[in-house]
């Protein structure tokens, strides 16, 4: 991103965008009166409950309350940040983003960033080319023999390196790629006359890219096929250190796997590449795996931007429980920074085997129930510290009691810590619970907790049902009328003017009456109801008033005699919910003035006395004005 964008072209892009074509890219949808009904992309439904509107470029779904404008739309379904999903907007229309002014220095860093970039774009686009040409037959072959064709080559940007000392350096430096760049960006080195040779030879690549999908690494994997003379070179090779490769903060098909990471609210994270590959293929699109790295605070801070769950697809080994237990080492520490709380799970892999040949060996299906299945960290540590404990011996079953309690105690949650010691330690070890709890304390790891307890209201414990019915059925009417006034606001009644925020008395129904009021009243634009709205709370219940079904006041088309009564009887009860309204403040006022005429006395208080029944006589004549008009 080159800098700050500019806030009016921001808003600009996001009036004249098309948020129906956007989302038309990742669900159907149908046009149903003013707006765009569809099934929902972030969670499964039958029944269509995702609204899209034109008007305003907002959407809310009534199945999962997934609400927003077209950019939490792309931030949502592509996992983007603010400025990414502005950006990947701006070039999905052709919309020219301007920036602000930037320093020097950050000239100097966009534009070598930029320049960067440009050199591994073009290493790619050369790769991509030569393994479609006759000497990347090899590789081709080698992907046929794994179950891969050419729409899944294409779909990673799959690539080959010639067997070649200096086939990409030639062919870059000879369009103008410097050869600085090339080797800044690790696909070139120095040779021993000065010159250039490449870093990958004789290799199947597989780009590396950022969330944002610019390329910046590859890997790269031998080929049984060719020779390689006198030189054993090693299986992968991935690129160095770059100022744009760090493997600690990179994943492998994150932008193939974005969307669906969202959708299933799920990831998967394995070791290899052909493994990401095999696992898209067979269904599960929200699988990435690291660089040849364990998981890291960085690549978890990346993938929780999408999804809080967290599947390792890692080997049952030693190396894999170790992976494992760094993976949620690295968890802690990024919740303990305020990283959310992750659900991190292992899948646990039969011996000898990778996701792909377990994809090969089960099936979509049966993988599928393996991975719903995934087993929980803590519960997969302690089981691997007590697998050879030997539980014959006293001995034997305090040591590992004690190894499994160093394990939960790392759990930061006190209520899993309790579980787990209750079914991971006591009934595993078939020990008693309570023996557990004194050893846990022995060892300084915390298991009770204090139980909070319930306080409900003295209202609400006591209140009449009767009551609480009638408070419902206010605040249905309080909803009704707003729904008027953010829908079809062409149907209010004069008498909408003469409402407060005092008129509703409902929080939500008094703090949307502000939010419209603020904007300036029905007919502005929903954006500037929602700016003025006080958190992201009210603006998704704004969004879902605008958008819901109002079966009283349907969206009629047309010249038919259907549409013509239904246009004649809407005004009519577009302005019967406003009167009621103000026929309920009426009531109110009546009902406060009378108890006062109670407390008068007839001599002392004369004066106020007639003051207050001149009030009641014109709230009556109002009361009968208003129902009047209704009848």
């Amino acid at each position: 991103m080159a800098g700050r964008i500019v806030k009016d072209d921001i808003e600009a892009l996001r009036r004249q965008a098309d948020i129906v074509a956007v989302v038309g890219d990742y669900t159907t949808l149908r046009r149903s009166g003013r707006s765009f009904k569809g099934l929902c992309p972030f969670h499964t439904e039958r029944t269509p409950s995702f609204n899209v509107t034109p008007e305003g470029n907002f959407f809310h779904c009534f199945g999962c309350n997934a609400s927003g404008d077209i950019y939490d739309f792309l931030m949502r379904i592509e996992g983007l940040e603010f400025p990414e999903a502005v950006e990947a907007l701006a070039r999905r229309t052709g919309f020219s983003l301007r920036y602000e002014e930037l320093s020097a220095r950050e000239r100097q860093a966009i534009g070598e960033r930029s320049r960067l970039v440009d050199a591994t774009r073009a290493a790619n686009a050369f790769f991509q080319a030569a393994l479609y040409r006759e000497e990347g037959k090899v590789a081709r072959d080698y992907l046929k023999a794994r179950g891969f064709g050419a729409e899944d080559a294409k779909r990673f940007e799959l690539g080959f390196a010639p067997n070649e000392w200096d086939a990409l350096s030639r062919s870059l430096t000879a369009e103008g790629v410097k050869a600085e760049d090339l080797i800044a960006v690790g696909v070139a080195m120095r040779n021993d006359r000065g010159g250039l040779r490449d870093r990958f030879r004789g290799r199947l690549i597989f780009p590396v890219h950022d969330p944002g999908g610019d390329v910046v690494g590859f890997g790269g994997r031998i080929l049984d096929a060719l020779d390689y003379g006198d030189f054993d070179p090693p299986k992968y090779l991935n690129s160095p250190e770059t100022p744009l490769y760090r493997k600690t903060r990179v994943l492998y098909g994150v932008p193939q796997a974005r969307a669906e990471i969202v959708r299933a609210e799920q990831v998967l994270i394995c070791e290899g590449y052909t493994d990401v590959m095999a696992l898209h293929q067979a269904g599960f699109a929200n699988a990435v795996a690291t660089c040849g790295t364990a998981v890291g605070t960085e690549h978890l801070r990346m993938v929780s931007r999408y999804a809080e769950r967290i599947v390792l697809a890692f080997d049952g080994d030693a190396a894999g429980v170790k992976a494992a237990e760094r993976a949620w080492d690295a968890a802690r520490e990024l919740t303990a920074a305020g990283g959310g709380n992750l659900d991190l799970r292992v899948l646990v892999l039969p011996e000898d085997q990778d996701p792909a040949d377990l994809v090969r060996a089960v099936g979509a299906d049966g993988l599928r129930e393996a991975v719903d299945g995934a087993t929980p960290v803590v519960p997969f540590v302690v089981a691997h510290r007590v697998a050879d404990a030997d539980l014959g011996s006293e001995a034997g079953r305090t040591a590992a009691l004690r190894a499994a309690l160093e394990v939960v105690g790392r759990e930061p949650d006190p209520d899993l810590r309790r579980e787990w010691a209750r079914t991971e330690v006591a009934d595993r070890l078939g020990v008693p619970y309570d023996f557990v709890v004194r050893t846990a304390a022995r060892m300084n790891v915390e298991l009770d907790r204090h139980e909070g307890v319930a306080v409900t209201t003295a209202r609400s414990a006591s209140e009449p049902q009767t009551h609480r019915r009638a408070d419902q059925a206010t605040a249905r009417r309080e909803r009704d009328a707003l729904r008027v006034a953010l829908q079809r606001p062409e149907l209010l009644p004069d008498e909408w003017y003469e409402l407060t925020e005092d008129d509703f008395t409902h929080p939500t129904g008094r703090a949307v009456f502000s939010a419209l009021s603020g904007a300036g009243g029905p007919g502005v634009e929903l954006t500037a109801v929602l700016e003025q709205a006080a958190d992201d709370e009210l603006r998704a219940v704004i969004r879902r008033l605008a958008l819901e079904d109002d079966p009283a006041l349907p969206a009629t088309d047309g010249d038919t005699e259907a549409a013509r009564a239904a246009n004649e009887v809407a005004p009519l009860v577009a302005a019967e919910r406003i009167r009621r309204l103000l026929a309920s403040r009426i009531e109110a006022e009546e009902h406060r003035l009378r108890d006062r005429l109670g407390q008068l006395h007839h001599v002392n208080d004369a004066e106020e006395l007639r003051t207050i029944q001149r009030q009641l006589h014109e709230l009556q004549l109002r009361r009968r004005e208003l129902s009047d008009q209704a009848s």
